[in-house]
C-alpha cells in the first residue's frame, strides 16, 4: 500500500508492505474483502522521535 500524507514523512509516498485476503461467492464476484497491513509502520515509524526508536529497535531484534 502506498499513502501520502501531508504531515507524515514530509509529505513523501509511503510505502507498506502488507495482502489482501478475498473471498469469493458462487458467482465469481468478491463477497469479502480484508487488507493486512503493519500499522506500525504506517503510522508510528513516521513520526520524528517515535520512529527513529521504533527503526532502531527492529534492527536490534532482526
Amino acid at each position: 500500500m502506498t499513502f501520502i500524507h501531508p504531515r507524515l514523512a514530509g509529505g513523501k509516498p509511503v510505502e507498506v508492505e502488507g495482502c489482501s485476503a478475498l473471498t469469493f461467492a458462487d458467482d465469481g464476484r468478491v463477497q469479502r474483502h480484508r487488507d493486512y497491513f503493519d500499522a506500525g509502520a504506517m503510522l508510528y515509524e513516521q513520526l520524528p522521535l517515535m520512529g527513529s526508536a521504533i527503526r532502531w529497535l527492529k534492527k536490534r531484534l532482526a
